[in-house]
């Protein structure tokens, strides 16, 4: 795709988001809404190539919202402008330090930390400290705002090996160390990967928004979160973090809101993707039959092609006819033949088919947990995220296993933001009612947990 497409592409998308944006807010004219505070630093906007603020922008068409986008950077100042974003500038920028301020500084550093060891040597801490990282941060002398954070949430990325540049520390360790003196919850955000060594740079968060299962499991390894701090984002979301553009994520993102209007679907709702295949009709049929064991509500979408035909009938009419009693035990099916199967596969949380093709490996691609059932066909992972299952009966089986470990579970940031903040209120009540029983308090934090975090995903 050539620059000026892309350049084509990013403007609809944004004109689309305005507009959306418009539609939320005016729902919202009575009464105050929330506000989140979303820091952004240079080196996060050019990881991303400035989609980061995309999904700032989706926080506040999906929540209702306001989102003010925090920044140290003139580039990312200019990029929010042509989003529906509040963009406040700070200035990070240091008066300087002199000779004496730096001697007196290391030596206190020193002294702190002369009893602290790197863990599994004998080498002391502040020897490292001494000769790169604290003397490096000492160009942040003098360098904090004086303005003040006003919100109920804070996310801030987590800086890594290249997303650490000296303004942007400043901006994440002042905005996460205000937010901890106000009361304010933090989400910490995965823009550069996880896995380093160098994990004291991840600053402390209420909750982690990460890309990928490994990354939630190496917060969890090093002892940085719980699991239940955790959460993985959605793929459309985890792609606004990633460097470089997809066509197809692109076009899902511009279009995702008239899908769901179109198939009426609401964002909350678990929807299983069938691409229809008419050489295929008994595998189909079992499919059915099996998800109709499934014990979690879903909505089933079968993809019909409207050029396919079989003697005098539609493919819509070959499903209507073939599968009528399944279809009626189902608790939702949709039949589509509106929507392109590659947009409604990125809509999908789970993709179940009855033959491997464009859809599946796509599927794959979008990082979509996908089950090929093929009578007499293979069986076992094939890749991460794709699993063939000849046996149609193991289905209910395999998707409440998949459900339980969590992998079919995938956030959306504004859901994440919302129980953070009703989560940090359900606290500060019970902090001011000191008549509460100790035993309702804590299952009532474990189902919030559960209700904001899971179940409304």
């Amino acid at each position: 795709m050539g620059k000026k497409h892309r350049k084509q592409r990013h403007e609809t998308v944004v004109e689309r988001l305005v507009e959306q944006a418009g539609s939320a807010s005016g729902a919202q004219l009575t009464g105050k809404r929330p506000t989140v505070l979303f820091a952004v630093g240079d080196a996060d906007y050019g990881y991303t190539e400035g989609k980061i603020l995309r999904l700032a922008a989706r926080i506040g068409v999906q929540s209702g919202w306001n989102v003010k986008v925090v920044t140290h950077d003139q580039e990312t100042l200019q990029g929010g402008k042509k989003f529906p974003l509040d963009v406040q500038f700070v200035n990070i920028e240091s008066p300087g330090v002199t000779v004496e301020e730096r001697l007196r500084t290391t030596d206190e550093m020193i002294r702190e930390t002369a009893n602290i060891d790197i863990p599994g040597s004998t080498l002391p801490l502040w020897k490292v400290l001494a000769m790169d990282d604290f003397l490096s941060s000492l160009q942040l002398f003098g360098a904090q705002p004086t303005d003040s954070l006003k919100g109920e949430a804070v996310i801030v990325p987590l800086m890594a090996v290249d997303n650490n540049t000296r303004a942007a520390c400043g901006l994440y360790m002042w905005m996460v160390s205000e937010a901890r003196r106000m009361g304010i919850p933090v989400v910490a955000l995965e823009v550069s990967p996880l896995g380093n060594k160098y994990t004291l740079s991840h600053l402390p968060a209420d909750h982690y928004a990460v890309k990928t299962e490994w990354s939630k499991e190496f917060l969890v390894r090093e002892g940085l979160a719980r699991p239940h701090q955790v959460s993985v984002l959605r793929w459309e979301e985890s792609y606004c973090l990633w460097p470089g553009q997809d066509e197809y994520t692109e076009a899902y993102i511009e279009r995702e809101t008239k899908m769901r209007e179109m198939l009426n679907l609401a964002r909350d709702e678990f929807v299983i993707l069938i691409p229809h295949h008419v050489a295929f009709l008994w595998e189909t049929r079992k499919i059915l039959e099996a998800l109709a064991q499934v014990k979690i509500p879903v909505t089933v979408v079968i993809r019909v092609d409207p050029r396919t035909m079989r003697r005098q009938y539609p493919e819509r009419e070959i499903v209507l006819q073939t599968y009528g009693k399944e279809i009626r035990r189902l608790h939702r099916v949709v039949i589509d033949e509106r929507i392109g199967v590659g947009l409604l596969l990125q809509l999908a949380d789970l993709v179940v088919a009855p033959f491997a093709g464009t859809t599946t490996e796509r599927a794959s691609l979008c990082r979509k947990p996908t089950i090929v059932c093929q009578a007499m066909g293979q069986e076992g992972f094939r890749g991460e995220f794709s699993y063939w299952e000849p046996r149609p009966e193991k289905i209910p089986q395999l998707i409440h296993c998949w459900n339980e470990k969590g992998w079919l579970t995938r956030a959306r940031l504004a859901r994440i933001s919302e129980a953070l903040v009703h989560d940090t209120a359900k606290s500060a009540l019970r902090e001011e009612s000191p008549v509460t029983d100790l035993k309702d308090s804590i299952s009532e934090n474990v189902d919030l947990v559960t209700l904001g975090i899971t179940d409304l995903l």
